[in-house]
């Protein structure tokens, strides 16, 4: 019947009855009469119309009736297709079912892909009804790779408390309904088989009289642990072809899943060659069991085959330990020994120098060979495990990605082969034991060379570090003063600051001087680009001079001011401190002290300005307008120069300029008086521009006056308000103001948002 049954008060009333066939549930239908007698139903039948095919159905409770079980394994969801066979249900006869296996219930999740032993697993979109609600329609998804619901159709079930009862009907060839089970049954002892192989190391050698493989899995799509070494199987392609015991190894093409992830699908991929173009590649499944993970594996293709497991690579890595890889070391034509072309790929841990790849960009024609590398970004902290990163080689645009990881006390990089013999992986090392010593004492930027024929010259030196041995042991950093300073024609001195030791090697120019007798702080003739590392005591410099009649001068004092920029407020002391690096011949008599531009300290216009005793401190007492400015110290004998501005907070200020407000909202325009002592709430003033009073209950004024609230703001309230303040400074007065603009959200604006 294809409606309900009538109520007993409803009485005799007209229904529809169809026929149901194997390919339409409404074959034939036909109206008959129903009455409801209380305890029962009365049919009015005509059955002159039958076939002798047809039968009357009697409704029954499904969940009493003896229903077909299925309790095939391949219906489990981890039964994995891919490597125990696919099946379908497209020749399930229509009917009501029951599971008995796994959790005896269909998923409400979507499967992996290729779970249940078919290529569309498929499982309820919706729960499971409740006991109570009888029978309901659901609808069953069929997924694949890309969607968890490909296809579907609708089924019926029914909760009949201690089991579900499913009104199933043929699928695609393709589908299958599944079972739920636990996710976890895999990580029991009795569910994976045991690999404690030593061969299978990724850094074990593959030995062809002793090779490995896995063609004869014990189970065709059992799950497998490893039991050595680390437990697990090596992320990305970092094994050698002919490691692992075998010829091709296999690795993890991907990442391990977390414990919240459990099951994942993936892929292991063989090293095939030493670039992995066209590597073979099979699916996997794997689980993380919390303190170890298993793997559904397939049969390897052949015997030179296998599946690999990951090593300790802070304590079994390959070192490297050639010497011509250090930075400093020059090429030599004909090293052959230099050369990283034919290295296996794996990890190696770098034994001399420093232990680590440089960061900063070698020299070409240094550490061994024409094409040192250099690693970019920083190196990773314990923590952080394996993190990959980026190499390049010096004076190319050629890279390579490798990896890295913390090992505590040293580092250890996955190391592929280089892209040619001219490509070699450098071993940073500590240029500061290295540097050459540069101990003349006419390099001093206050030395001055009196007769031209004794002048002295760096040209030809040829390029390598160096370390000035003598004044304060670091290259001047500004400009020497007369001809012929630092004893040379050309004197070359540092165009930026010094790094910090933290800095590590840093890029910075040398200006090379003109020779001009009469304008002695011209600019640059030219320049050069060096590098520079602050070795603690002193600093080391990689210098190349080519310039002609060149030399480099040695600084021997050095001043800092800090702050280089001063805020205050009106009234408050403002200080400028600035300090020497060593008091060495300095006498404070000669430290001129200048605002910009052309205001010589001390001066009556700035009287409330003290200088200390040494000349490298400024108070400023009681900072007004006039304050404001660049100040810039000054020391001839060294031709040392230091700017630092100082700059006056406004007097008021607005924490937004402009309010943009929903018509019949409020708003509280905030400010903030920047003066010491705060002047007194009579002392500020709000007004509408040009001059209107704020006078009515739309206004309201905090009691320290530092704030106005517009209520219900229509159009009469939008416009300029202006807050003013007094306040007077070492006798000074001063009257001063902020604008602040508030206007109406426009309708389209709201329509937008």
């Amino acid at each position: 019947m294809t409606e309900a049954h009538p109520t007993s008060e409803e009485g005799v009333v007209l229904r529809t009855i169809a026929i149901t066939h194997t390919t339409n549930y409404q074959w034939k239908t036909t109206q008959i009469y129903v009455k409801n007698c209380g305890d029962f139903m009365v049919y009015n039948m005509n059955f002159n119309w039958w076939n002798d095919k047809w039968g009357l159905c009697i409704d029954m409770d499904v969940c009493k009736a003896e229903v077909t079980e299925l309790n095939q394994n391949h219906r489990l969801q981890n039964f994995w297709a891919e490597a125990s066979g696919k099946t379908a249900d497209n020749a399930l006869p229509r009917g009501w079912y029951k599971f008995t296996n796994g959790f005896e219930k269909m998923p409400e999740k979507c499967p992996l892909a290729y779970s249940c032993g078919a290529d569309r697993p498929g499982y309820l979109s919706m729960p499971h009804p409740e006991i109570g609600e009888g029978i309901v329609e659901r609808n069953v998804c069929f997924g694949n790779e890309d969607s968890c619901c490909v296809t579907s159709r609708e089924v019926l079930v029914k909760n009949c408390g201690t089991h579900f009862v499913y009104r199933l009907y043929p699928t695609a060839t393709n589908e299958k309904y599944c079972v739920e089970e636990s996710n976890s049954n895999m990580c029991n002892a009795d569910a994976y088989t045991e690999w404690d192989d030593e061969w299978r190391g990724e850094n074990q050698p593959y030995v062809d009289a002793q090779r490995h493989d896995d063609t004869q899995l014990v189970t065709l799509g059992n799950w497998y642990r490893f039991m050595n070494y680390q437990g697990r199987m090596p992320l990305t392609s970092m094994t050698p072809q002919g490691s692992c015991g075998t010829y091709y190894p296999g690795y993890l093409n991907g990442e391990h899943p977390t414990r919240q992830q459990g099951i994942i699908r993936s892929e292991v991929c063989w090293s095939t060659s030493t670039t992995n173009v066209g590597q073979s590649c099979r699916k996997v499944r794997i689980r993380n069991c919390g303190s170890y993970y298993v793997y559904q594996l397939l049969k390897t293709a052949s015997w030179q085959y296998g599946y690999c497991v990951a090593q300790d690579n802070c304590k079994e890595a390959r070192t490297l330990e050639d010497r011509w890889r250090l930075v400093v070391n020059p090429y030599v034509s004909g090293q052959s020994q230099a050369a990283d072309q034919n290295t296996k790929k794996g990890w190696y841990q770098m034994t001399i120098g420093h232990g680590t790849m440089p960061q900063y960009e070698p020299d070409i024609n240094y550490g061994g060979q024409k094409y040192p590398s250099w690693m970019m970004g920083e190196l990773p902290e314990v923590e952080e495990g394996e993190v990959s990163r980026i190499i390049r080689y010096a004076g190319t645009t050629a890279q390579t990605e490798i990896r890295v990881k913390n090992c505590g006390e040293h580092y250890v990089y996955w190391l592929p082969p280089s892209p040619s013999a001219q490509y070699v992986y450098s071993i940073d090392t500590d240029i500061c034991l290295h540097a050459r010593h540069l101990a003349e004492e006419w390099r001093n930027m206050f030395y001055v060379e009196e007769v031209e024929d004794d002048l002295h010259f760096d040209t030809g030196k040829g390029k390598d570090w160096y370390r000035f041995t003598t004044g304060f042991q670091m290259m001047a950093e500004s400009p020497p003063g007369p001809r012929f300073s630092c004893g040379t024609r050309h004197p070359a001195y540092l165009n930026q600051a010094h790094p910090d030791v933290e800095d590590g090697v840093v890029p910075r120019e040398v200006c090379i001087k003109e020779d001009e007798p009469e304008n002695i702080y011209q600019a640059c003739m030219d320049t050069e680009n060096i590098r520079v590392k602050n070795c603690g005591d002193y600093y080391a410099y990689q210098l190349n001079p080519t310039v002609g009649e060149m030399a480099y001068c040695v600084y021997n004092r050095k001043t800092s001011c800090e702050p280089k920029v001063v805020h205050a407020k009106y009234g408050e002391l403002a200080v400028v401190n600035c300090t020497l690096n060593s008091e060495k011949d300095f006498d404070s008599s000669e430290v001129e002290w200048t605002k910009l531009n052309d205001v010589t300290l001390p001066d009556d216009s700035l009287s409330n300005i003290d200088i200390s005793d040494d000349s490298l401190l400024l108070n400023i007492n009681n900072i007004a307008d006039q304050n404001a400015g660049v100040y810039a110290l000054y020391i001839p004998s060294t031709a040392t120069s230091e700017l630092v501005e100082v700059i006056l907070y406004s007097a008021v200020e607005a924490g937004q300029k402009y309010y943009i407000v929903r018509e019949g909202e409020d708003v509280t325009i905030e400010t903030t008086i920047n003066v010491v002592p705060a002047p007194a709430a009579d002392k500020i003033s709000w007004k509408k521009v040009p001059n209107k009073e704020l006078s009515g209950d739309s206004y309201e004024i905090s009691a320290d006056r530092t704030s106005l609230t517009i209520k219900g703001v229509s159009a009469r309230e939008t416009g300029t308000y202006r807050v003013s303040v007094e306040f007077e400074v070492a006798g000074r007065h001063y009257n001063k103001h902020t604008d602040v603009i508030v206007q109406l959200e426009e309708e389209d604006e709201v329509a937008s948002i």
